[in-house]
């Protein structure tokens, strides 16, 4: 009766070590993963943009373009023209905007995604797929208490 008790609180123990602990650290390293992610798309997106307005404006230096610029997270939008589409200003990151030519913005997206990538990217989904396996070992063990306690509370039975 004693180790049934013993045993009941390690299964309550482990099972509050999962749901307080590794969970919340499973849900924070996949949140970091899943926003890495968005940036590097966010860049690709861009670098993609910026190719097609270079290979549409090659040919015309003068050339302004129209567009419809998003001004509010995606709920409200505004017409812009971009007179020189030559020269943009690129996010770095940290709030700082740099005015940078056309090959250049390209140039740095692709070296910036390399970095998210290779020094970002890699160490997050390290970091998610340890405190995954780390859940998943203590879903384990939790699953070994409670085959053992139903063995115990069956042997106890059959006793009285």
């Amino acid at each position: 009766m004693a180790s049934t008790n013993a045993l009941r609180g390690k299964i309550t123990e482990y099972g509050n070590f999962i749901s307080q602990t590794l969970q919340p650290q499973l849900q924070t390293a996949v949140d970091a993963r899943e926003e890495t992610e968005a940036e590097i798309s966010e860049y690709v997106q861009l670098q993609n943009k910026l190719q097609q307005i270079e290979k549409t404006n090659n040919s015309r230096s003068d050339a302004s373009i129209n567009t419809i610029a998003d001004i509010s997270h995606g709920t409200i939008y505004c017409n812009a023209t971009i007179p020189n589409p030559r020269i943009i200003y690129v996010n770095i990151g940290f709030g700082f905007h740099v005015e940078m030519t056309l090959p250049e913005a390209i140039s740095f997206i692709d070296k910036r995604v390399d970095h998210l990538e290779n020094n970002v990217l890699k160490p997050r989904l390290k970091v998610a797929a340890t405190v995954a396996k780390d859940v998943e070992n203590a879903l384990e063990v939790l699953e070994e208490f409670g085959e053992k306690l139903m063995e115990m509370d069956g042997e106890s039975k059959r006793n009285y």
